[in-house]
């Protein structure tokens, strides 16, 4: 090659250099994916293998589908009824949603409320720990008897059922807080506003997170029981309707459809906790 040509081609290979990604990224990616595969692979192989056993159980027993319907027929009832599930999913999906966001508004403010004022604290969680004394079966009708068949009753329901664990675990991560930062922002002269704004709630997201992704699996079985008290549209309107009618391959079905969006849900508050705080997902990482 000439030295012309070589003067020619350096830029090219200078823009392929800088195109191409540097090998530490390329190492991060690999790390992520062998990550993912790790993850994924055991639950996965698991249900594959619950899901064979039981097809093999009921095609040896020859079990009638009232009782026991196999997964190959569950899957036949999903294929079919795709759209009746999708339509009550997006019910049931609406109250778990403005629920959850309720309730973890609530359990925030009233965490940070109980952990800033002692007096506050006293007076009021002695009562947030009875309200959870009473069953929420109790509570459900009489929602429902105020406001009917809408959607508030629901979304009251979940709220009052999700509230609970972010409250206490807000209150626990800014209570742990290591006396000593306390002290040595206290020693600069920052306010308590500042304290909390800087090192309380920075040290406690751990905590509230932990709080989230309790309350959301819980806020998936407070909108199927408000369902069950009162509705017309939802997935577990269609538990209700199904049990009735003894369409026990549709109830599984629906049961199926309500667990995967409950799972779906859960692991989008841990991913939402993986971009807010990612250093404490690199620490728990770190710590396997």
């Amino acid at each position: 090659m000439t030295g012309t040509q070589r003067e020619a081609a350096a830029p090219i290979a200078n823009g392929a250099a800088s195109v191409a990604p540097p090998a530490e990224d390329r190492r991060d990616t690999r790390r992520t994916i062998r990550r993912w595969v790790k993850a994924v692979t055991p639950p996965l192989l698991f249900a594959v293998f619950v899901l064979m056993l039981w097809e093999a159980l009921v095609w040896i027993t020859g079990i009638s589908a009232l009782l026991l319907p196999a997964p190959s027929q569950i899957a036949l009832s999903l294929i079919e009824n795709a759209g009746l599930f999708a339509r009550n999913a997006v019910v049931t999906l609406s109250e778990i949603l403005i629920g959850f966001a309720l309730g973890a508004l609530v359990g925030v403010g009233l965490g940070i409320l109980l952990s800033y004022s002692r007096i506050f604290e006293r007076s009021v969680y002695p009562w947030l720990v009875a309200s959870q004394m009473v069953p929420i079966v109790a509570v459900a009708p009489i929602l429902v008897v105020w406001f009917g068949f809408t959607l508030v009753p629901k979304v009251l329901v979940v709220a009052l059922i999700s509230f609970f664990p972010v409250v206490v675990n807000t209150v626990d991560g800014l209570q742990s807080v290591d006396r000593q930062m306390i002290d040595l922002m206290r020693t600069l002269g920052a306010s308590r506003v500042k304290i909390m704004r800087a090192v309380r709630i920075p040290w406690a997201m751990p905590f509230v997170f932990s709080g989230l992704k309790i309350a959301m699996a819980l806020a998936v079985v407070g909108a199927v029981f408000g369902e069950w008290v009162g509705s017309n549209a939802g997935l577990g309107y269609l538990m209700l309707a199904f049990n009735n009618q003894l369409a026990t391959t549709d109830l599984f079905a629906a049961v199926l459809v309500l667990s995967a969006m409950g799972i779906a849900l859960f692991f989008l508050v841990g991913g939402v906790e993986r971009l807010v705080i990612p250093w404490h997902h690199d620490k728990r990482q770190g710590g396997r």
